[in-house]
This record gives C-alpha cells, structure tokens and sequence, in this order.
C-alpha cells in the first residue's frame, strides 16, 4: 500500500493551526474493549511466498523485503536474513562478529559490537555496501530511521545533549540538528511508523517529576512537528500516522509493588484533539504491548506470547475503529511486528485459520482501501501451523522387560516447544493408572521441540511396581501460551518380566500372606526396593475369610506355569487344597490335591530343586523324615510321588524353601533346630542336599521363617523373619555360601505389638 505523502512545510503549517483550535480539549476515557470478533481471511501474495525457519523474528521491512535474525544455541550464533517479497529468495548476512538491524527501509545497517563505525546496505540490490557513518567518542545512536540514525550527544561539561539525524552516505555528512528536542532529554526510544516521519520518545526529569514527551520529526530536516506530553506512567509503544497518534502506557491502580499491571491505548488525532484512552485489561509483569496505525485503525498485540509460560488474552493482534467500533481479531499471535516503508505492518506472527496462508509465516498487514478491517497477506511461510501438532513418534516401546529395564522412554517431535500436559499409563485388567507431568521447554533449551517421558515402570500413584501385562497410554499436551487447542496421541504396551517368588499380584515385587486370629487372610505387596528406606507396603487387603479350618498354609511358588505364585492349605482333616493365583492378588476357588496329608507336621514349596523349571514342595513326617514331592507343571496333579529325601529333621521346628541362596541356580532350604540355630541345606540340584552350612544362632524369636525371594531388588533371594513382638525384619540374601545373609534390617511390614498373624507366609 502506498500513502500520498503531504510537502513537509505545508503539513508542519496544518498541524500548528490544528494544535490551536483543539487545545485544551478533555480527554475521553473507554471501558476494556470486548472480545474481538474474527477478521477478514488471509490471502496469499501473488508473488513467491518465501520460507523462513520456525524460529525467525522480523525486525526490519522495507519496499522490496525484510530482514529477520534466527538466534541458535549449539553453537551460539545469530543469523541475519533478507528475504525478498518478489521471489522468496533469501540472502544470508554472514559478515563476522557483526550485528545487522534497520527500520522501515530496504537499507539494513552492520556494525561490531563496540564500533562506532556503522556500514550501510541496500537490501534492494543485495551485498551492495552504499556509505555508512562513523560516530564521535561521546555520540551514541539511539535508534536508526532508514538511511540514517538518531544520535545523542552530550556535553562533558553542562551535561546538556544534543540530538542529531546522522545520515548515511559514500562521504561525510554534516548531521542534522533536532533542536526541538531540550537539552535536558533523555532519549529512549525511536520508532518510524509512517514515512518520512520519526517518533523520538524522550522523558525529562526524574523520581516525581518524570516526564515522558512524544516528538514527531521530519527525518530529512530534522524539524520537530509537533510534541505531545505521554505523562508520567511506565511507557510502552508509540505509533504515528499521517492523521493519528497511538502509545501504550501500563498502570498500576493499587501502586507499582503490589498493584494489577493495567495496559492503557492511548489514540488522539495529530495536531492535538481529545485523546481517547482503552483500558485493555490486566497484562503479565513481562507482557510487551505494541501499537500500529493503518488508516483509521488502531492494532494492539502483546508480543512473543507464542513462546510464552502462560496464556493471554492480548496474544491476538487486534485492530479496532479509531471512532469506535466492534475489535477485530487480525491475527492469533504476533512474534514481532515492524512497520515498512509504506507504513504497513510486517509481523512474524500466525493464524490458527485453516486454509491457504495460514498457520506460521509472514504477514503484511495494510489498510484497507475501502475504509474497512485492515488486510493481512502472506509473504513468507515457515511451513508450520500454528496449532500444536505431532511431526513424529520417535520413541513408543510395544513391550516392555522389566527384567532388563527400569521403565521406558516416550518420546515425540512437537511443532513447537515450550508445551505441558500429561501422559497416562492405564494397565488394562486392573485399570490402575499412572500419570506423568508433561514439560518441555522453550526453544532455548529445547531446539528440537522434543516431548519426552521417562517412565520409572511403577504405578508411582498406586505405590506398586507396575503389573505384568497389557497397557494403553495417552498422551495430552497443550501449548502453554494457550494459543491453539490440546493435543492427543494413543498407543498401547505390553509390560513383561519372569515370573518372581511369593508374587500374587503380578507385578514382580513379593507378596506377603497373613492370617488373623478371626481366620481372614490379608495380602501386603512389598512395592519399595529401596533397603535404606526400608520396605514399606502398599494397602493392608483384605482376600477373605473363613481360613480358619486350616491347619498350615503354605506358599508354593508357581504350581503351573501361570506369571504369579499359587498356595496350598491342608485341612484339620489331613487334606491338601490348592489356591491358584489369578494375577490380580486373589485366588481361584480351591482345588483338592488329595488326602492324608496329616502324616506331615511341616511343609515348605516354593523352591526348584531339581532344575526342571518347577517348584517343588517338601514336608517333614512325624517320625522326622523329609520328603520331596516333585512339581509336574499340571495344576490338576502339580505333584508327583514322594521321593525320601532323608531323616532327622525332628530336630527342626522350621524348615523354609528359599531359593538359591549359594550360588548354585537350584533352590536351597533353611531350617532352624530347637535351639534357634539356622542351617543352610544347599541343593545339589538332584533333590538332595550337599552338607549343611551353620548360619547362626538366635533364631527362635521368630514365629516365622519366609523365603520371599528377592525383596530389594538386587537379584539374591532374601529371607522374611516375623513375630508378633518383635514385628517384621529382611535378612538379605548375601550370595556367599558361607555366610548367606546380612545383618537383619526392619521393615514395616507388620508392626511390633500389632494384630498377630498365623502364619505368615
């Protein structure tokens, strides 16, 4: 869009007549404007659409193309680019160790860092170099205003600083004086929005009497046009065109420490007139507003919310009537936003809107020649919607070893950084979930938009290790500036690992078993593998009663080759039951192994004994003779006939399957004689014993022995010792034949002096 530009002198005449008759004229106040309502559609340039990488800022715009940085951490580097509108081609500004940047020109300016040398290019013919300026000692640029720069000058003696236009040219030029800027000044802001004319926002005074002050100036003589006093609040934005004012100022009505962040739109015709001010709401301590013109509309955005840690509602770029009027939402979110030669805006920005020319990219937006909502049209792409999206799946394990494995990596390419959300783990047959926070972060930190989730293989809200078997998982994130919709993605796992000792419940951490005197039985799931934290359980449960009418229960280990560990219960009358374990810490209804089983006065299982791959059961007769009874691997007959193993084992109170204790892969037994010594049987794998080994004495406190496998996870089966007074204790397996267990360490499973358990098993 091109604007008719007025001669200088005739429109610097027009505004001091203009100042005259609106002085002193009230200003007008509105309420916070309501929701915008949607704009016009983006249309697409009709000539090549250029492409720039996601992470691109627009901070230049001239006549035939922009300028933006690209900002990279790995290595640390900033890349300078001008990207033409008439056919999308891209220039790289590579010279080293310099910073390029300009406003509303094709004129882009270099300099090192410290220099006060400044080069000067035309972007219009690319890597022409055409003049440049070199400062003084004691001059420093403020700002640059197309083929020139604002600077400021102070004097070493009075302090009082001189404001000059420093054009670029092939030879030295004498600046240009800006005398209607005081010496008392302190410029901090330029900003060219309409052209041929500047803003140099200045403040004078300090503490209470800080002012700000509004100077439009011609950029070829330097003449100050017109002031306009911005007063005294925190100052934000300034825009200008050739008929209007607009800035932004923020308050804080309860005071700067403990107040709301108000932001005020400040709109008034030039010339003077009634200055109307828009309350836009509450915005964050770090919110940028800025303001545009275009025609007889005013925009206003909060800048750089895409990147943002929460949403706004001034992320929009929104253009509103000057005469007042219904917003106008133009875009969803503005990245910067640069004026150009003609006045447009040029913002890095995007469009949630479906359809051609939407979604991350450039925009031009223009005022509208019908006196409408200003147009918005694309001018380059990054080739990335605006709405979260998934781009790839890089990491999604279909089965999972807990055996090898403490948990399993997720992870997912994002179309942007800097999202939460959660990801839930669901196991099918118990519908127990476990759900993880979702954060990643800012482009920063987080160059690749990746999501990823690092699951530990517990059900951490549960306070179990996580259940053999099949898994469903969501995952839901959403971008945290609250720009565009949640995000779902679905999948499904299978958990696996072998089947562990005393397990009921199917999640690979022992189980405990105990009877109370009112003949309920009660399972507690060990669910730590953490020895200096102890073992704590997760939720006393109660299986069932009526247990009573046995005379000993007894955990066998796996009887069939299921993933968990089955029970037998003799009765009073001398038969043996089997409970067979259904996974989710519960039995199937018993079935009778058959009688006459009150000939033995201890049994013990649990154990493989021979190799086969099936647990075995002992038990002990009345006449002290130890016998083995062999696992089939058939529920429906799980033991073959009795092999005697030998006597003499009168003299033991306990005896206790545990597992391989030695060294020797096959399962060992412990017994404990009158006397409260513990004796080590090791297997030799045939289903006798090698000679035994004296663990120690002062073992008769105990009421029971347990061989529950492997409590603290360290691959040795452990031993459970339990009283009633004393309460509950592990001895950890040690792996040494000699000495097969560590000093005892007390664990919470059942406390000293509670409800007293028989047995426990």
């Amino acid at each position: 869009m091109s604007l008719s530009r007025t001669p200088r002198r005739h429109l610097a005449a027009a505004v001091t007549a203009l100042l005259a008759l609106t002085a002193g004229t009230a200003l007008a106040v509105t309420p916070a404007t309501a929701a915008p309502v949607p704009g016009p559609a983006i249309v697409q340039t009709a000539e090549a659409i250029g492409t720039i990488p996601q992470g691109a800022r627009v901070t230049s715009a001239g006549a035939t193309g922009f300028l933006s940085t690209v900002r990279h951490y790995d290595p640390l580097r900033t890349d300078y680019l001008w990207t033409k509108y008439a056919d999308g081609s891209t220039t790289l500004l590579n010279t080293p160790n310099t910073g390029f940047f300009g406003q509303g020109s094709d004129i882009v300016w270099g300099a090192t860092p410290g220099s006060l040398s400044y080069s000067m290019y035309d972007m219009a013919n690319p890597g022409t170099t055409v003049g440049g300026v070199t400062m003084n000692n004691g001059t420093s640029s403020r700002g640059v205003i197309g083929s020139a720069l604002v600077t400021v000058t102070e004097d070493r003696y009075t302090g009082a600083v001189r404001v000059e236009i420093l054009r670029g040219s092939k030879y030295p030029t004498p600046p240009i004086p800006v005398p209607g800027i005081p010496g008392n000044a302190n410029v901090t802001k330029v900003v060219l929005t309409t052209p041929g004319t500047a803003v140099i926002v200045y403040e004078t005074g300090s503490g209470a009497t800080l002012r700000y002050h509004l100077a439009a100036v011609d950029t070829e003589t330097g003449e100050v046009l017109e002031t306009r006093p911005a007063g005294s609040l925190e100052f934000g934005d300034v825009a200008l065109s050739a008929t209007h004012w607009s800035w932004i100022e923020y308050d804080y009505p309860d005071g700067p420490l403990g107040g709301k962040r108000v932001a005020l739109l400040h709109t008034a015709p030039r010339g003077g007139g009634a200055t109307t001010t828009t309350n836009l709401g509450i915005v964050g301590a770090s919110e940028v507003m800025r303001t545009g013109l275009l025609g007889d509309w005013v925009t206003y955005t909060s800048v750089g919310g895409y990147q943002s840690y929460g949403p706004s509602p001034h992320y929009p770029l929104v253009a509103r009537p000057l005469g007042g009027g219904t917003p106008v939402k133009l875009l969803d979110h503005v990245v910067t936003a640069v004026s150009d030669t003609d006045g447009n805006l040029v913002v890095r920005g995007g469009s949630l809107t479906e359809g051609a020319g939407s979604g991350e990219g450039v925009y031009k937006v223009s005022a509208n020649a019908t006196g409408g909502a200003p147009t918005v049209t694309t001018v380059a792409t990054a080739n990335t919607p605006t709405a979260l999206g998934i781009v790839s799946q890089d990491a999604a394990p279909t089965v999972v070893d807990l055996d090898k494995s403490q948990g399993a990596r997720f992870s997912w390419t994002l179309t942007q950084a800097n999202v939460d959300g959660t990801f839930t783990l669901k196991h099918t047959r118990t519908g127990k979930t476990e759900q993880i926070p979702v954060w990643t972060d800012n482009p920063t930190a987080n160059p690749h938009n990746k999501a990823t989730v690092d699951w530990s293989g517990r059900l951490v809200s549960s306070s179990l290790d996580a259940y053999n078997g099949d898994y469903t998982w969501e995952l839901r994130v959403k971008p945290r500036s609250g720009i565009g919709p949640e995000v779902k993605k679905t999948g499904a796992l299978k958990v696996v690992r072998k089947t562990a000792a005393h397990d009921y419940s199917d999640n690979g951490t022992p189980d405990f078993l105990s009877r109370d005197s009112a003949g309920r039985v009660w399972r507690d799931d060990i669910n730590s593998r953490t020895p200096q934290d102890g073992v704590p359980t997760s939720t006393h449960t109660l299986l069932g009663s009526g247990w009573g009418v046995y005379s000993h229960i007894e955990a066998v280990g796996n009887v069939a080759g299921a993933s968990v560990s089955d029970v037998v219960a003799k009765d009073k009358d001398g038969n043996l039951w089997l409970y067979l374990g259904k996974g989710d810490g519960t039995f199937a209804p018993r079935t009778k192994i058959g009688p006459g089983w009150n000939a033995y006065n201890k049994i013990t299982g649990g154990s493989d004994v021979n190799g086969d791959g099936w647990s075995d059961l002992f038990a002990t007769d009345t006449s002290g003779v130890l016998w083995l009874y062999k696992g089939t691997g058939n529920w429906r007959t799980p033991y073959g006939s009795r092999t005697r193993v030998g006597g003499g084992w009168g003299a033991m109170n306990q005896i206790t399957a545990t597992g391989d204790l030695g060294g020797t892969v096959h399962g060992d037994l412990v017994a404990r004689d009158t006397t409260g010594v513990l004796w080590l049987y090791p297997s030799t794998g045939t289903g006798t014993f090698g000679a035994r080994v004296r663990v120690g004495g002062g073992w008769g406190g105990y009421t029971h022995l347990v061989g529950a496998g492997d409590i603290n996870g360290d691959g040795r089966a452990d031993l459970f010792a339990y009283s009633p007074a004393g309460g509950s204790y592990v001895h950890q397996g040690t792996g040494s034949l000699s000495t097969p267990f560590a000093p005892r360490t007390s664990i919470g499973v059942y406390l000293p002096g509670s409800t007293a358990h028989n047995p426990v098993i």
